[in-house]
């Protein structure tokens, strides 16, 4: 079959083009910094064209999307592919507000050490694996992201929910009760031969119990799986791997393997990745961006690295997000030295029309909440120029965010070794 991909660049979509094309379909694709959007892309021989959230009436990439409707192709979204996949194999789904890659990295990594070639699919890169692979085996694991209720499109033996908090507050007007709501749906999408694994920390996941049909099981940082220990740090990660650990060995994966894997285990991309060290000043990068996932990468970097000065730079990511959890932002970042905060990303179709502040109002918010050290700067190489005049030896310099941030610490990185 033929399809094409709208936003074929992105993360999710790249990886899931890469796998249809190692099927043996036919792969078209367009974004915005590749081959630009065109109504000359969508011919009548397509199968049908694949989008994702992000596409939406307004957007660069709409104009192919009627465009196909006038040729009666069918527009079908990314996470709907991925459900029907999900049904050809035994599908594992990793759904949470926090810990998703991680965790579907670590499962990954445990299913192919025991040669089960999982396909997989995941919102991060593995190294040397890529975000996306097709396997032999019969597993497929993938996340799965409440973001405009995706992950009711997918059909899963193994779920996952590593816990529940507001993230998406344009999709749940309504707060937590709206996502509660959506979250007791994908439960109930289990099969009744199904497995279920909560975090028995979270009280708003393990609630979840209730509801399910099939067999229950839990996972927990206070009590870890025998013999782990990680390279990675965080009490976040401790739960991240104790739940792989419980997935896997519900399959029937050997301890000894599981160990093996999680001990070694160093993270996905972006995911408290160690870009690098110069002149004695580490370097790491992290998509948080939620004001829970900074205070908790925040906290396991204070842990591992207690003697170290410990200088964050964020981008805030969405206005929406950031005017929602305002002032949890504001606490957000006790456990840094310093912190530089630079210009929030906007996200296109998803922004109001009229803005109360920026981040040099949230930088003096966070200034008087928390007396921390913060600094707002706008554009990323003035921040790389402060920085690489100003760190010393023994510095961990983190930066933070689901935008392009991590190009600070790269070009930091660049600078230092001059």
């Amino acid at each position: 079959m033929k399809y094409h991909f709208i936003g074929i660049a992105g993360s999710s979509m790249s990886g899931l083009a890469l796998v249809m094309r190692k099927m043996g379909h036919k792969i078209t694709g367009c974004d915005l910094n590749l081959k630009k959007h065109s109504t000359v892309h969508i011919t009548k021989d397509l199968d049908a064209i694949v989008i994702t959230s992000a596409i939406t009436p307004g957007t660069a990439a709409w104009e192919e999307v009627e465009k196909a409707k006038e040729y009666h192709i069918p527009v079908i979204k990314r996470s709907k592919i991925i459900g029907r996949l999900m049904q050809e194999k035994k599908g594992i789904a990793i759904a949470g507000t926090h810990g998703k890659t991680t965790t579907s990295a670590m499962i990954v990594k445990i299913l192919q050490k025991a040669k089960k070639d999982p396909t997989f699919f995941l919102g991060g890169e593995i190294p040397r694996y890529g975000n996306a692979g097709l396997g032999k085996g019969e597993y497929l694991v993938a996340e799965a992201c409440e973001y405009e209720r995706q992950f009711l499109d997918f059909r899963p033996k193994i779920a996952v929910i590593t816990n529940i908090e507001v993230e998406h507050p344009d999709t749940y007007p309504g707060g937590i009760k709206e996502i509660k709501v959506a979250f007791k749906k994908f439960v109930k999408l289990l099969p009744k031969n199904g497995i279920l694994v909560l975090n028995q920390d979270d009280k708003l996941s393990s609630y979840l119990k209730k509801v399910a049909k099939c067999k229950v099981k839990s996972f927990s940082f206070q009590k870890s799986w025998p013999g782990l220990r990680l390279k990675i740090p965080g009490k976040h990660n401790v739960a991240n791997a104790t739940a792989a650990a419980r997935v896997c060995h519900e399959i029937g994966v050997p301890s000894k393997t599981i160990k093996e894997v999680l001990n070694n285990f160093t993270g996905a991309k972006r995911r408290f990745e160690i870009k690098g060290e110069k002149k004695g000043v580490l370097i790491v990068d992290d998509y948080a961006h939620h004001p829970t996932e900074i205070k908790a990468t925040l906290k396991g970097a204070r842990e591992f690295y207690p003697k170290r000065r410990i200088i964050c730079v964020f981008q805030p990511h969405q206005y929406l997000r950031t005017e929602a959890f305002f002032d949890e932002f504001a606490q957000a970042f006790g456990d840094c030295d310093k912190l530089i905060l630079t210009e929030i990303y906007s996200v296109a179709g998803r922004e109001p029309k009229q803005k109360k502040f920026n981040s040099q109002d949230l930088a003096e918010e966070i200034a008087k909440k928390s007396q921390s050290n913060v600094a707002f700067i706008k554009d990323y190489n003035q921040i790389v120029d402060l920085l690489c005049k100003n760190v010393r030896q023994n510095d961990l310099i983190i930066t933070m965010g689901a935008t392009k941030i991590y190009e600070v610490g790269e070009k930091l990185l660049s600078c230092l070794s001059n």
